[in-house]
């Protein structure tokens, strides 16, 4: 029953952060205006966002785990941090295929799907920061 509860309460979340992925995509600003000019400094400018993005959301997931290594040792709640770790891994696999079928849509344009990928994948991570720093 709990993994039933589990299973579905995954799938809500996952629906819910798509779904707002998808709906604010749209007005999702990069950052990178000012490099627009040309495909190649425009890739390479949401490739340093993604880097800078992708590091401010490990500080913010090592915040936690010491948060939750802390609770655990306190409580003795081993769930707290082992679902905490599968929820990341998970995040991960997420980003992955949500951005991959935004790329293959926009093939046989490598530069636009490209260019899709990584806004989705900036995107996803910039509301992953959100997410991550509710707790």
């Amino acid at each position: 029953m709990l993994n039933l509860i589990t299973n579905k309460t995954k799938a809500c979340c996952i629906l819910v952060l798509g779904f707002t992925s998808f709906v604010s995509q749209a007005q999702f600003n990069d950052g990178c205006d000012n490099e627009k000019t040309t495909n190649l400094s425009y890739l390479r400018c949401l490739d340093s966002k993604i880097v800078l993005e992708k590091r401010t959301a490990e500080m913010w997931a090592n915040k936690i785990l010491l948060d939750l290594e802390k609770k655990q040792n306190e409580t003795g709640n081993l769930q707290l941090l082992r679902v905490f770790k599968r929820a990341e891994q998970e995040f991960d696999k997420y980003v992955e295929d949500n951005c991959r079928w935004r790329y293959l849509n926009r093939l046989p344009d490598t530069i636009a799907a490209a260019i899709a990928f990584k806004r989705c994948e900036l995107h996803s991570i910039q509301k992953h920061i959100e997410i991550l720093k509710l707790q």
